[in-house]
């Protein structure tokens, strides 16, 4: 899903939908999945040069996913949809109003945790412990990590609770950068993200992959190829009327729900449950990695 809270964020996006040609690549991609750059040339009748041109817009918008692939003639490039829907607010509702403050919580500041391999934890100098080694999530060093990665299970983190005790919430806010967390890597690995406040299910965000087609912008150069590189920035927002992931609602856990009173811990865990339809774990990246160079950024809006 792609949303815009402004149309006016979306020039990008305009301008990579004013094509024939490019309405024509999302057209193949929808009916076939995924599709390699040879093909398309050949469907369009045009140079292998044009294609890639009309590819690199549709991938600048946010509308595919690009990874490489070998196969008996080399390397290939895989086209696939990176959104099933787009949503543009034309006249958004106004920011509520009312005092924020914002925080950010290193991702390496859990406070509970239960992984399962693959997994690991990483600062921005080097892996903490060894891979697939559940007990190096109990180092002291993790504290500085940047980046952490697990098959399933979860971690927990308190959200700094800036409510006075003559002050009513009116918004909480949380985002952060994931993927999914693939054996190996793979850029379609869909895994069903799962996230809690106090022990209130807010709902889940289906991650499409783990993505390794470029490295992320923020990344140590001695980052390994083969792991995550970033994934995709998503924003939960709890009002009184239930929980929105993007702006489209997730669910009906409401503010009211969450228990959140002046003085008290808020726990907000995010996990990968064993039973999860789609169990493909989760990369956390922090400060030091991915696209973003953050960590979970908190807003905590009250009057």
């Amino acid at each position: 899903m792609i949303y815009l809270k402004d149309f006016r964020q979306g020039k990008l996006l305009y301008e990579a939908l004013d094509s024939d040609i490019r309405l024509g690549i999302l057209d193949e991609l929808s009916k076939s999945g995924e599709l390699n750059l040879a093909s398309f040339a050949k469907r369009f009748g045009i140079s292998n040069g044009a294609i890639t041109a009309h590819v690199k817009k549709l991938h600048a918008a946010g509308l595919i996913e690009i990874s490489t692939s070998s196969g008996i003639r080399g390397t290939q490039k895989i086209c696939r949809l990176s959104a099933d829907k787009i949503i543009v607010d034309l006249a958004p509702a106004p920011e509520a109003e009312g005092r924020v403050e914002s925080a950010q919580i290193d991702v390496g500041h859990y406070v509970g945790y239960e992984v399962h391999p693959t997994c690991g934890i990483a600062t921005a100098e080097h892996i903490i412990g060894g891979f697939d080694d559940p007990a190096c999530f109990s180092y002291p060093e993790r504290v500085r990590a940047g980046i952490l990665w697990l098959s399933w299970g979860y971690v927990e983190y308190l959200v700094p609770n800036y409510l006075s005790a003559d002050a009513e919430l009116t918004g909480l806010q949380l985002s952060m950068e994931l993927a999914s967390e693939a054996p190996g890597y793979s850029a379609f690995f869909p895994s069903d993200i799962h996230f809690s406040i106090n022990g209130k299910e807010l709902g889940f965000y289906t991650s499409k992959g783990e993505y390794n087609d470029r490295a992320g912008s923020a990344g140590p150069s001695w980052w390994y190829g083969n792991l995550g590189q970033y994934g995709k920035k998503i924003v939960l927002s709890v009002s009184a009327d239930g929980t929105y992931l993007g702006g489209v609602k997730l669910s009906e856990t409401s503010l009211s729900d969450l228990g959140i009173r002046a003085g008290e811990q808020i726990r907000f865990r995010i996990s990968v449950p064993e039973d999860a339809a789609n169990r493909g774990g989760f990369t956390l990246f922090g400060k030091g990695f991915g696209d973003y160079d953050e960590g979970i950024v908190c807003k905590f809006i009250c009057k």
